[in-house]
């Protein structure tokens, strides 16, 4: 009776993932996947919500955090989330920061830019079909660096929502994770030295092959490229920047100056942080407690 069951939920499942993924086609003849669930019992919603993950080499189909909770921000949304370029929902998940079975395609390919293009591509599909009346960015870490490329580039996004995408400028970002790990200020200045001057390699070369921290030269080159204060700048419509201030993966000081910054002569902008929280909102325990986030994201969208 149980492998009667088993086998029954499982061919559901299999119907149900098949139902929502969807493909586009690439410039480069690649395939874009990306994934439309409509609310349950609410098949015409006007409003879409865009997931979008971090800088790990995993299936976003697979990210139980983002599907499962983060997509309660708005329950009655259509929600949309799209695979990185060589990656799809055969990927096994994994918490490791480096993993042998990355697909060589996402290493060669993946960038900022790339995954811009992607989301463009499919939100200019998605709003030629269907018309919705709000249509909602909201991405964690890297992901809320591409939600803010996004919107500054979109004329289909109203809202936005960047949860701990850390300063102005990548490079800084880093430098604050070394300044943590390094154990004494020697150290620090050696490594430090050190990946600024990667950094000026990376600046000044044409593409060579590399695969460093899991990522290659494209994506390198894009994260030292880009000025998220200038990006953040571009967009006039709502933009709620969340940070936790234990994150050591980025530094909560240097996005309260961006946040800061922006606000002289931004009024869209709002800046909220979580004293008790680290990078992926796990409390010093090693728990996560996300549901202040979300509740504090629910009525911030509420009010706009």
């Amino acid at each position: 009776m149980k492998i009667l069951f088993y086998f029954a939920a499982t061919l559901l499942s299999l119907n149900v993932n098949a139902k929502n993924t969807h493909h586009l086609t690439r410039s480069d003849g690649t395939d874009i996947t990306y994934y439309l669930k409509a609310p349950t019992n609410m098949p015409q919603s006007e409003t879409l919500l865009i997931l979008i993950q971090g800088s790990d080499c995993n299936s976003v189909f697979r990210n139980q955090f983002i599907n499962d909770h983060f997509s309660q921000v708005v329950s009655s949304a259509d929600l949309l989330t799209v695979e990185k370029y060589g990656i799809d929902a055969s990927l096994p998940w994994s918490e490791a920061n480096e993993r042998e079975d990355c697909p060589k395609e996402y290493t060669i390919n993946d960038s900022l830019w790339q995954r811009l293009n992607d989301y463009q591509q499919v939100l200019k599909h998605l709003t030629k079909e269907k018309k919705y009346k709000k249509v909602i960015a909201l991405g964690g870490s890297e992901g809320a660096v591409v939600s803010n490329l996004l919107t500054s580039q979109s004329e289909h996004i109203d809202m936005t929502i960047a949860l701990n995408g850390g300063g102005r400028w990548f490079l800084d970002d880093v430098l604050h994770t070394i300044r943590i790990e390094a154990p004494s200020d020697e150290a620090y200045n050696q490594s430090a030295n050190a990946f600024i001057g990667f950094s000026e390699h990376i600046a000044s070369s044409e593409p060579f092959e590399l695969d460093m921290s899991g990522h290659g030269f494209k994506w390198w080159k894009s994260m030292f490229e880009l000025d998220q204060t200038k990006t953040l700048a571009a967009i006039d419509t709502p933009v709620l920047i969340i940070q936790s201030q234990r994150d050591e993966n980025v530094s909560p000081e240097l996005a309260q100056i961006q946040a800061a910054t922006l606000q002289k002569t931004k009024t869209n902008i709002t800046y909220k942080t979580y004293a008790n929280l680290d990078h992926g909102f796990r409390r010093p325990d090693g728990v996560r407690d996300a549901d202040k986030v979300i509740e504090d994201i629910e009525q911030w969208l509420r009010q706009h």
